[in-house]
C-alpha cells in the first residue's frame, strides 16, 4: 500500500481524531489504579535492579569506628516495549456517497475502544500472570504471588499455602500477611493495605465483608471488624480468573509504561484511493518487587 497526501483523509482526519480521543475517556480506566503509571522518556527499554537493604544502626563509641556494611545487589529487571496498531479504511465510494460521517465515526468510536481495551490488557497483566512462573520480576522462576528467595537467605511468600477463594477468613490471613512483613535484611516493614481487587463474581461478597456493620453470618451483635480496615472494593472487569483475588497496598512495584501514547494517524492509499487511519502505540508493564501485593488463584 502506497501513502500520498492530496486525498480526502486529511479533510475527515479532525473529525476522526475528535470521536478517538472523546471516546477513549467515556467511561474511567480500571487499571490505572493499580499500576504505577510510569514514564519511560525516549528509552529502548528500563532496568531496575533489587539492592538489599541494611541491618539495624550499629552502636559506635566515642573516638570508635563507624560500623560500615556492603549493600548487597541482588537480581536486575528489564522492562521492554511492544508495539500495538490498527486502523479501517474509509473508500473513494463512501467519500462519494456521503458515507464517510456515518461508517467513519462508528468505526473510529471501535477504534478507540480497541486502543482503552490495550491498556486494559496491558495493565492487568501482572495480575492475570500473577501465578505464572515464567513472569518473573527480579527472581527468575518466581511469580508475583508465590513464594520468594531473599537476597540475605530465606524464603518469604504472598500467597496463601493452600489456595482459597475469597471469604472473610482468607482476608484476615492477608491482612495478617502484611503486619508480618520484612524486607531483603530481615527488618519490619510497614506496608497499609488498600483495596481488594476482585472480578465481578466476588462483587457482593467482598462488598458485604468490607462494608457491612455487623459480621457478616455472624450473630447481630458481632462486630465487622474488617470494616474498620478501609479497604476499597476495586472491580476489574479484565482479570482472567474468576476466581483470583488481591488485597494490594498503596506502595507497591507494579508499573506501566507508555513509551508512545496512543497516536492517530491518517493517508490516502495511491493504490486504491481510499483513505486509511490508524492508531499506534507502544507500552509495557511488569514488576520488580513483590512486596505490596498478596494474592490468591481460589479454588
Amino acid at each position: 500500500m502506497t501513502m500520498f497526501r492530496g486525498g480526502f483523509a486529511k479533510t475527515i482526519s479532525p473529525i476522526y481524531r475528535k470521536v478517538l480521543f472523546n471516546t477513549y475517556k467515556e467511561r474511567e480506566l480500571e487499571g490505572n489504579k493499580l499500576v504505577n503509571m510510569q514514564n519511560p522518556g525516549k528509552r529502548a527499554y528500563i532496568d531496575d535492579f533489587q539492592v538489599a537493604g541494611f541491618g539495624t544502626l550499629v552502636e559506635k563509641a566515642e573516638g570508635g569506628d563507624y560500623h560500615i556494611q556492603d549493600a548487597k545487589e541482588g537480581n536486575a529487571k528489564r522492562y521492554n516495549w511492544t508495539t500495538y496498531g490498527l486502523g479501517f479504511r474509509v473508500t473513494e465510494e463512501m467519500w462519494e456517497d456521503d458515507l464517510y460521517a456515518l461508517f467513519g465515526t462508528k468505526m473510529t468510536a471501535a477504534l478507540a475502544r480497541s486502543v482503552r481495551n490495550n491498556f486494559e490488557l496491558v495493565a492487568h497483566a501482572p495480575f492475570n500472570n500473577a501465578f505464572n512462573t515464567s513472569y518473573s520480576g527480579f527472581n527468575s522462576g518466581e511469580s508475583l504471588c508465590g513464594t520468594h528467595t531473599t537476597i540475605r537467605g530465606g524464603t518469604l511468600s504472598n500467597t496463601p499455602s493452600t489456595q482459597a477463594d475469597f471469604d472473610l477468613l482468607p482476608l484476615q490471613a492477608a491482612l495478617e500477611h502484611f503486619h508480618g512483613l520484612t524486607d531483603e535484611s530481615g527488618l519490619p516493614i510497614v506496608y497499609i493495605p488498600r483495596r481488594v481487587i476482585h472480578s465481578i463474581g466476588d462483587y457482593w461478597n467482598v462488598n458485604q465483608i468490607l462494608k457491612s456493620e455487623k459480621l457478616p453470618g455472624g450473630n447481630q451483635n458481632d462486630i465487622n471488624q474488617m470494616k474498620n480496615e478501609n479497604l476499597s472494593s476495586h472491580l476489574s472487569h479484565y482479570l482472567d480468573d474468576s476466581d483470583a483475588w488481591f488485597v494490594q497496598c498503596d506502595m507497591h512495584d507494579i508499573n506501566y509504561f507508555d513509551r508512545v501514547k496512543p497516536t492517530f494517524r491518517s493517508g490516502d492509499d495511491l493504490n486504491t484511493g481510499d483513505a486509511v487511519f490508524m492508531v499506534r502505540r507502544r507500552n509495557g508493564s511488569g514488576y520488580g518487587e513483590w512486596r505490596g501485593i498478596y494474592g490468591s488463584s481460589g479454588v
